[in-house]
């Protein structure tokens, strides 16, 4: 290869990396955007389901309520029940993840459980919008047997709190108990709270939270009162 052409080959596998790298970052750029406008439907999406229920959502309305077109929403979301469960999806990590974050702060397994306790309440009360949504389709979605998604839904819910309850168990908490009737029991209990829409009008969230966690804490045996102090060791 002469000279002249050697210069040509060199220029132009020059030009061919500055194309590669000119199209790379329009990828980056067009998966940046992709990610921000999927993140704006799945926000629109949740306040419809608040605002109009499971049932009556559609489409249209979140297209309406994200100030976009019905096209563009299908071109993320071909249909409906996609979108949903793509938005179940996303509500379900985010609440797990708030529920660990704040429970891998304990020190204790009795620590553990109040705080998860206090997460959830305090979740419910602090990121409404996202709990409602998520409560709206755990209680409306149907699978593909047009059963009821709570009902198939498994332990998934309680996973996380009977581990917690089993730590206890462990340190000779709630004896002759068994960790997966009291998981159900506390999470009723929570539950019970945070969908009765009179509730907050006769208790706050953190009255209720506190007296939940000092009854948890008598049928564990420990403690008349609870007490976050690491009283397991």
């Amino acid at each position: 290869m002469n000279d002249e052409n050697q210069a040509s080959f060199e220029e132009k596998n020059r030009a061919g990396k500055r194309t590669d790298r000119i199209n790379e970052r329009k990828a980056s750029q067009n998966s940046i955007i992709a990610g921000l406008r999927k993140e704006q439907i799945l926000d629109a999406a949740a306040l419809t389901l608040i605002e109009t229920g499971y049932t009556n959502t559609s489409l249209t309305k979140i297209a309406k309520k994200a100030g976009i077109s019905t096209a563009l929403i299908s071109y993320y979301f071909p249909t409906k029940i996609e979108l949903i469960e793509k938005l179940h999806t996303a509500l379900l990590q985010k609440q797990e993840a708030y529920f660990h974050g704040k429970v891998s702060k304990a020190q204790t397994p009795l620590e553990m459980l109040y705080i998860y306790i206090r997460a959830c309440l305090t979740y419910s009360e602090e990121h409404k919008n996202e709990y409602n949504a998520l409560m709206e389709i755990i209680y409306n979605r149907r699978d593909e047997n047009g059963s009821p998604f709570y009902k198939t839904f498994g332990n998934e819910e309680t996973e996380l709190l009977e581990k917690i309850l089993e730590a206890v168990q462990r340190k000779n908490g709630f004896p002759g108990m068994k960790s997966v009737s009291l998981a159900i029991m506390i999470n009723g209990a929570i539950r019970g709270y945070t969908m009765n829409t009179n509730a907050s009008d006769k208790q706050n969230y953190e009255t209720y939270c506190d007296e939940l966690i000092e009854i948890v804490s008598m049928l564990a045996g420990f403690s008349k009162k609870y007490t976050y102090e690491p009283i397991i060791q």
